[in-house]
Order: C-alpha cells, then sequence, then structure tokens
C-alpha cells in the first residue's frame, strides 16, 4: 500500500528539521509523530510549548547581545509574534 501524502510531509518536514540542527526534542517529536506513538494534538501541544519556551528564552538573551547577533534575534522574534497573530 502506498504512504500516505501526510506521510511524506511527515518525513520531509523531520528531514528539514535535522538540515536545520534542531533540537532533538523536535526531531524526537515528528519522529513520534511519524512513527504513531504520540497523536496530532500531543505534537502540536509539545511543538507549541517548545515554541513559547524558545521566544521566552530570546527575549531573556536580548540584553546581552549585540550587533548582528541582536539584529537576527529581534528579527526573529518580530517573524514569530508576526506569525503567531495569524496563525490559529
Amino acid at each position: 500500500m502506498p504512504k500516505q501524502p501526510i506521510e511524506d510531509i511527515k518525513g520531509e518536514l523531520y528531514l528539514t528539521l535535522v538540515l536545520l540542527d534542531a533540537e532533538p526534542m523536535l526531531l524526537r517529536t515528528l519522529a513520534s509523530w511519524s512513527d504513531g506513538t504520540l497523536d496530532e494534538r500531543a505534537v502540536l501541544e509539545d511543538v507549541r510549548n517548545w515554541n513559547e519556551a524558545k521566544m521566552l528564552e530570546l527575549k531573556e538573551w536580548l540584553p546581552t547581545l549585540t550587533g548582528e547577533a541582536l539584529d537576527r534575534v529581534q528579527e526573529s522574534l518580530r517573524h514569530y509574534e508576526e506569525a503567531r497573530a495569524i496563525s490559529p
């Protein structure tokens, strides 16, 4: 039986995270979704929690950053907040 398109999407998302050198927690979450260990609600909860924790971590580090590093983090936070505002 051929794989469903969602299974292909899961696989590609995993590979994307690998190439982006994603944190192990994110890789484990996606792997668990792919193998059926976690359902979609659990994955959504894990990823949302990770996103919020990462955002708070980046905000905590802002006062210690300067120059290009500060600019990159501020831009990432702006993009995140814009995306979060239009996300369901």
